[in-house]
């Protein structure tokens, strides 16, 4: 077996010393969505906004003659799918190409946060699905205990 001292070269190591430039730091901005996925995004927020709008008025009109508690909480759950549906087709709206990015100079810095923090992120419509969730859970308890 060779030793490490049977190893040997005559080349220098030049490169050794000199270091390497860093990469260019991409922006912060969030990355574009597609065109595709805002369409649909869209399309199916419309159908749902249309859809809860109905089911949510019928069921308060109904409510007279077919008053339960049930029904109750189904016209409660149409309005968080209404909400939640209004809310994704503002944040899709606002991810659109050629929307504006800031809002500094309409609504100054707080409104700009607000704007940011609760449509472009998303955070109210996610938070209605998530009460979309637990308004199901409530639905099935109270259904399978009355």
């Amino acid at each position: 077996m060779a030793d490490a001292s049977d190893f040997t070269t005559d080349r220098s190591v030049e490169n050794a010393s000199q270091t390497f430039t860093p990469l260019p730091q991409p922006p912060v901005a969030p990355p574009a969505l597609p065109i595709a996925s805002i369409v649909v995004g869209l399309a199916t927020g419309v159908a749902g906004m249309c859809a809860n709008a109905v089911v949510f008025v019928v069921l308060v009109y109904a409510r007279r003659q077919f008053g339960s508690h049930v029904n109750t909480l189904i016209a409660n759950q149409s309005a968080m799918d209404l909400f939640a549906c209004i809310f994704s087709c503002v944040a899709f709206g606002l991810s659109f190409p050629g929307s504006p990015r800031s809002y500094l100079q309409t609504l100054g810095e707080i409104g700009n946060n607000l704007v940011c923090f609760l449509f472009r992120n998303r955070v109210l419509a996610i938070a209605c699905m998530n009460a979309e969730k637990i308004g199901l859970v409530v639905t099935a308890v109270c259904r399978s205990l009355v």
